[in-house]
């Protein structure tokens, strides 16, 4: 691994505290980022703040938007933001209440929207930055029983490309990961497919992932840190599926 390709560079981290934010919180600090972790359980990203080097910790709900300028001008200049807060809800559209709806928009889309927001004139005045978003392989080909996080997840893939031209004569690059099955506290204690059967897990695997296992967090995290450094420089709009094959079939 070289521990320098985030060198000098801050990486701001949203849903930082566990999962595939976590993870690559550990990854960039790893290669010489400065992280800031930002979530909405405080606790967890200042524990996770106090096993790196140079990492900082704020309390932020991305469905605010005051909130989160706040936190980008508190935190000053920044070269890379991951977007990687979410939720989820699996059920059809009949028996997705209004409100689980507007939550699974709100942190899974608005919320990217608010992050990118934030920190896209900065990326614009200092003439450059790399946005990582977190989409799905069911933002790419949808899944039953999953209709708000699909519309959502689909929703980031297609912002992220419309950033990606919007702004790459700025020096801005944006891109997006979508993952597959991965073991993160939001699989865990979800109910995978609408289902409550410890199987279901196992039969999603065996249905959807080429590679026959679940993915994990570090897994998706080396997506991130590729696509957020310098080594994928003429990378920009790109959708790379992290998902053991689920999306080739």
């Amino acid at each position: 691994m070289d521990t320098e390709r985030f060198k000098g560079k801050v990486a701001l981290i949203t849903g930082a505290a566990s999962g595939i934010g976590a993870a690559t919180a550990r990854r960039l600090a790893a290669e010489g980022a400065q992280v800031v972790l930002c979530d909405r359980n405080a606790a967890a990203a200042q524990r996770l703040a106090g096993e790196l080097d140079a990492a900082r910790a704020f309390e932020l709900d991305v469905t605010d938007l005051e909130q989160t300028l706040e936190v980008v001008a508190a935190v000053g200049a920044v070269q890379v933001l991951v977007s990687a807060a979410g939720v989820d809800v699996c059920d059809t559209v009949p028996n997705t209440s209004p409100e689980e709806w507007r939550t699974i928009l709100d942190v899974d889309l608005t919320g990217v929207y608010n992050s990118c927001r934030a920190v896209l004139p900065r990326f614009v005045e200092q003439g450059g930055g790399a946005i990582v978003t977190i989409s799905s392989a069911i933002g790419t080909v949808g899944e039953r029983n999953r209709s708000a996080y699909c519309a959502a997840k689909a929703g980031v893939e297609n912002l992220t490309r419309a950033m990606a031209l919007d702004h790459g004569r700025d020096g801005v690059r944006a891109n997006c990961v979508a993952p597959g099955l991965i073991d993160t506290p939001l699989i865990r204690n979800g109910k995978v497919g609408g289902a409550d059967d410890p199987g279901a897990m196992q039969e999603m695997v065996d249905r959807h992932h080429a590679l026959g296992r679940i993915g994990q967090p570090a897994e998706v995290a080396a997506a991130i840190a590729f696509l957020a450094s310098d080594d994928a420089s003429f990378i920009t709009g790109a959708v790379l599926p992290v998902d053991a094959g689920w999306t080739a079939q």
